[in-house]
């Protein structure tokens, strides 16, 4: 494998842990040692067996027919299962991988035609807009490790750019369900081959036996279309009861996110008379930000914040996702 990777990246520390994994994916051992991401709560340890990956890799590169010899982009951290995947499937699909430095703009020093590359939705939004012609180059573009904006997705399809959102977990290894965004777009995902859903107590339960997961139940709500279809709702562990009223702040940032130019989050902190009320908190210093009275006057009725935060840097998983407990701790009450 080594002589199909190019390292774009001067970092040796990056360069150290892709090979260093390459050789553990090569020893003896039957599984790989993974840390789920920790977006919600304290990072687990997990072994998964590589037979298992392989199964994975494989599903992905048939769904997007990804064929040898084509060039893929790791751009993400090998540390998350996000990162590792991506050297799995070149592996396994005998692809050529360019490693790059983990940053916002990885494309910065690319010359090469990139035919796969997995990115988070904070990496899409910087190269729509300084990297916008290399991104309309890529053949499958797999956005993942968080929700996309109505704002973002507004943005590729003005773009006439055609990507991929990805639903997924460590558990899973990588992504079990995929919906069309930009170009194209559905709100529907769709289950790769083999895989199958049902609902629990309105939770997403995944049905996935090749990698051992006959029933295996997420904190998802979702709206089953059929089993192999859903319609995201939003995390179950993220509802907010202010009042006696259930509020989705997934559902409430994706009608904000057309405000904002920075990264933001709705949450629910204690309150004496509501139980739980809704607050805003906005990355950085910014006085252009709306106010909440303008907030309001576009949110239904009892979901609009009652405060606003600003705070200079959220806290961020490995993979990059906004950690919100940790966040939220940064505010002095």
């Amino acid at each position: 494998m080594n002589e199909r990777i190019t390292f774009i990246s001067t970092s040796k520390e990056l360069q150290t842990k892709v090979l260093k994994f390459i050789e553990e994916w090569n020893s003896a051992d039957s599984f790989i040692t993974v840390h789920t991401s920790g977006s919600t709560g304290m990072p687990k340890e997990i072994r998964i067996l590589k037979d298992h990956m392989i199964i994975s890799a494989k599903k992905t590169l048939a769904y997007f027919t990804i064929s040898p010899g084509q060039n893929a982009l790791l751009c993400l951290s090998p540390d998350t299962i996000a990162g590792k995947m991506m050297i799995v499937r070149s592996i396994v699909g005998n692809l050529n991988l360019f490693v790059t430095d983990v940053s916002s703009n990885p494309l910065n020093q690319i010359i090469e035609r990139i035919d796969f590359v997995a990115l988070v939705p904070l990496q899409v939004e910087e190269l729509l807009k300084s990297e916008e012609q290399k991104l309309k180059n890529i053949q499958t573009i797999l956005i993942g490790g968080g929700p996309i904006s109505t704002a973002l997705s507004s943005k590729l399809n003005l773009a006439e750019i055609q990507a991929y959102h990805s639903y997924g977990m460590t558990e899973t290894i990588s992504h079990v369900a995929i919906r069309p965004v930009g170009k194209n777009e559905k709100d529907i995902f769709e289950a790769l081959n083999g895989i199958d859903f049902s609902t629990k107590n309105h939770q997403l339960v995944v049905h996935y036996p090749e990698i051992g997961h006959s029933f295996l139940t997420t904190n998802d709500i979702v709206e089953l279309v059929d089993n192999q279809h859903f319609k995201f709702i939003g995390r179950s562990d993220f509802m907010i009861n202010s009042g006696g009223l259930k509020l989705n702040p997934e559902t409430i940032e994706n009608l904000l996110s057309p405000l904002f130019n920075t990264p933001f989050f709705v949450a629910g902190i204690e309150d004496q008379k509501l139980g739980q009320k809704l607050i805003l908190l906005i990355e950085g210093t910014t006085s252009l930000a709306p106010t909440l009275f303008e907030l309001k006057s576009i949110l239904p009725k009892y979901h609009d914040p009652k405060e606003m935060y600003f705070i200079p840097k959220f806290v961020r998983t490995e993979s990059g996702k906004i950690n919100r407990g940790e966040t939220l701790k940064l505010i002095q009450l």
